[in-house]
């Protein structure tokens, strides 16, 4: 299966913090009746690297 998440596409966005932003979360090739998708965190970093000391939580459960 293949999971996505996809921010906006239409045009570049520029986010202030404590902004409110849509995103899609989507599984594709399972039974939706037998999967859940849950997103306990999720954040950014300016860099490609998901240890950078500089992060902002997008999801926070």
């Amino acid at each position: 299966y293949q999971v996505r998440m996809v921010p906006y596409q239409d045009a570049d966005v520029n986010v202030e913090v404590n902004q409110q932003m849509f995103v899609e979360i989507r599984v594709e090739g399972v039974d939706s009746r037998q999967f859940a998708t849950v997103v306990d965190t999720c954040w950014a970093t300016p860099e490609n690297d998901p240890h950078h000391s500089v992060r902002w939580d997008l999801i926070s459960g």
